[in-house]
């Protein structure tokens, strides 16, 4: 994320705010989102008008305290004291300072080109979810020229997460625990098992600009009905195309997908940009499987491929970690 496109203004100058208030919608190449004020006071002169691109770094306006002076000021893209709001990028982004594009020959909220072009676009309806595929489309390219993937895949027992979801849903609650849910405990499971400090899990949801990738932070911190909850929680954010900064900021090692619901038996992906590796998980079925005495039974099962970036990678760890989740869901329990 390098700019955001200004959509429109909720406080107008002159008004009080709270801390955390939303004071502006911004787009970004992952969602729109609400820019918050970091501080408590009334809002001074507006910096940017909408349709405006706005370089990162940027303050499009002033929280102004009580007794300050509340007039306009030149606005430096690097200045960002805790009484201005200014676009944010994810943390890995850059943050070099650069002059607004609204202050290079112009009026400060004079637009340019593009931001009128925009602007123009955004009257349409039709463009709106073509624009969102193109730059998931760009992001999606991108990954697949830049890391080198392979994939592992494991066929997994079902029927303990299946007997788990039963004792769960029995225990009532809304809204209702899922398979997805005991998924990506398995998988939070299995990156701790492998040594990684975090338990955060991406989680692919399909809308209808595309695949966006809504974060579940902590995943073992939270039993069945408040990770329920979250996930929940996670997929309104990205069906609507309103991500949370904490969506936005968080680089989780992981992601996973599911598309047993679509009738799926395996399937590979594409890793996330900063990832290093997506769990695909296609459709619980009954399927016909041999023990290790060689008795055939029947039992539902799922395949679970893990697609990892070769260079953070190697096959041995991702058999590890492969191994880890298959174990954590057979061993997986309705209590958590």
């Amino acid at each position: 994320m390098t700019e955001a496109l200004l959509v429109k203004w909720h406080k107008e100058p002159g008004d009080d705010v709270a801390a955390a208030e939303p004071v502006a919608e911004i787009e970004t190449d992952k969602a729109t989102m609400d820019l918050e004020s970091p501080v408590a006071g009334r809002l001074g002169p507006h910096l940017a008008e909408p349709g405006a691109i706005v370089p990162v770094g940027t303050v499009i306006v002033q929280v102004v305290a009580e007794g300050e002076d509340g007039g306009s000021r030149p606005v430096q893209a690097a200045a960002r004291p805790a009484e201005e709001a200014a676009v944010s990028p994810p943390p890995a982004a850059s943050t070099a300072a650069s002059e607004p594009r609204a202050t290079q020959g112009r009026k400060p909220h004079g637009k340019s080109p593009r931001a009128r072009r925009l602007e123009q676009e955004r009257a349409t309806a039709a463009p709106e979810a073509g624009r969102f595929r193109e730059l998931i489309a760009a992001k999606v390219a991108q990954s697949w020229r830049e890391i080198p993937h392979f994939a592992v895949t494991r066929e997994v027992d079902a029927e303990p997460m299946l007997a788990a979801l039963d004792e769960i849903r029995a225990a009532g609650g809304e809204p209702a625990s899922t398979f997805t849910d005991l998924l990506m405990r398995a998988l939070a499971l299995a990156l701790r098992a492998s040594g990684s400090s975090e338990s955060d899990v991406g989680l692919a949801v399909a809308t209808p600009h595309g695949v966006v990738i809504p974060v579940v932070r902590d995943v073992l911190s939270l039993d069945a009905p408040a990770l329920a909850a979250v996930r929940a929680e996670a997929v309104e954010r990205a069906r609507a195309g309103r991500l949370s900064p904490g969506d936005l900021e968080a680089t989780p090692p992981t992601t996973l997908s599911n598309l047993g619901a679509f009738g799926v038996d395996h399937f590979t992906g594409i890793i996330a940009l900063g990832q290093t590796s997506l769990l695909t998980v296609g459709r619980a079925a009954p399927r016909v499987i041999a023990d290790r005495e060689r008795r055939l039974s029947v039992r539902t099962t799922f395949h679970a491929t893990l697609n990892v970036d070769h260079r953070s990678v190697d096959g041995a760890e991702a058999a590890r970690l492969l191994v880890a989740f298959a174990e954590a869901a057979e061993g997986i329990g309705g209590g958590f």
